[in-house]
């Protein structure tokens, strides 16, 4: 049975600097059989960011998942691409046992904020079974420690995770890549990809059984091709979106290699040129919509020049 991601027991205290950014937190591999045993209401101690936190398990029923909880603000996996698709991992163990492994958050204003188990929250609505998850009072560091920990477990694709490096490029960094490279400890190449993924339409993404099945290097290649073909490259998007309605099994070579397809399409019908020669000295080039004449006046008979100028002066005078 597939279940969420063990979590560490001991975690070193971050630095504040760079607080947000160290895995923390609670639960060891027995934490799954702790909490099976816990009826609603009961508590649990563990330690979050070097802190010991007092949770209690709390159980909402499915039909009240989605007014009495929400997913934490910062976390960054996209909630509209959590589907039955993407979710294919956890669905089973739910319509078979419901759910196992409790979720982590706090309450806000008779809310519970989702920290680590946004895909557990949707895959319990989906299938129709109570939702469980530990409730602590936890503050933002702490919050952001245990959603990073979840996405250990399924991590999110370059699509999220540019989406978050965007945020923090224009929030907390002033637009210096340089700077948030060495804050995530991750390249800028990497950094830089993650981000033109993030560029390109959702619809696209959602056409992946899982977002994470589009890599940043497949990524910035498709940006390449939506910047410079954005109406093709949607018209195909919808043309695939439409397949995939119809029960077609999209995989994801197939969906990758048709919308690279746009751009070698359009860069053939680019890069052909058309060349003819009229005579010796007279050669014409069609590339495109650009014709290009060129005469040598040494070899051509005189006045050819004269009366091609005599067309064009009747074109200019035309007003055409």
């Amino acid at each position: 049975m597939k279940r969420a991601p063990i979590i560490p027991k001991v975690v070193a205290t971050p630095s504040p600097k760079y607080a947000s950014e160290t895995p923390a937190a609670p639960v060891v591999d027995s934490l799954i059989a702790r909490v099976s045993a816990m009826a609603r209401g009961n508590t649990i101690t563990l330690p979050v960011c070097g802190r010991d936190v007092r949770f209690m398990l709390e159980t909402i029923s499915f039909d009240k998942i989605e007014t009495e909880s929400k997913v934490w603000v910062n976390n960054e996996r996209d909630q509209t691409l959590l589907t039955e698709e993407s979710l294919d991992d956890l669905i089973p163990s739910f319509l078979v046992s419901g759910q196992q492994n409790p979720a982590f958050g706090r309450k806000v204003a008779n809310i519970i904020e989702v920290a680590d188990g946004s895909r557990r929250r949707m895959t319990a609505m989906l299938t129709a079974c109570d939702f469980r998850i530990l409730v602590g009072d936890l503050d933002d560091e702490q919050m952001d420690s245990l959603s990073k920990l979840g996405n250990d477990y399924r991590p999110t694709s370059a699509y999220e995770r540019g989406h978050r490096y965007i945020q923090r490029l224009n929030n907390d960094f002033g637009g210096n890549v340089s700077a948030l490279s060495e804050a995530e400890h991750i390249s800028r190449k990497i950094i830089s990809r993650c981000i033109n993924t993030a560029k390109l339409p959702k619809e696209l993404v959602a056409l992946f059984c899982h977002p994470g099945e589009l890599s940043a290097r497949a990524g910035e290649e498709l940006s390449k091709v939506f910047a410079s073909n954005e109406s093709t490259l949607l018209a195909r998007v919808n043309e695939l979106s439409q397949r995939k309605a119809a029960g077609e099994k999209l995989e994801t070579e197939v969906i990758i290699n048709e919308l690279n397809g746009i751009k070698a399409a359009s860069g053939s019908v680019r890069s052909q040129t058309t060349k003819r020669q009229y005579a010796p000295g007279a050669i014409s080039r069609v590339k495109g919509n650009q014709f290009t004449l060129s005469l040598d006046t040494s070899v051509l008979p005189s006045g050819i020049v004269d009366r091609i100028e005599a067309v064009l002066m009747e074109l200019q005078s035309s007003g055409k």
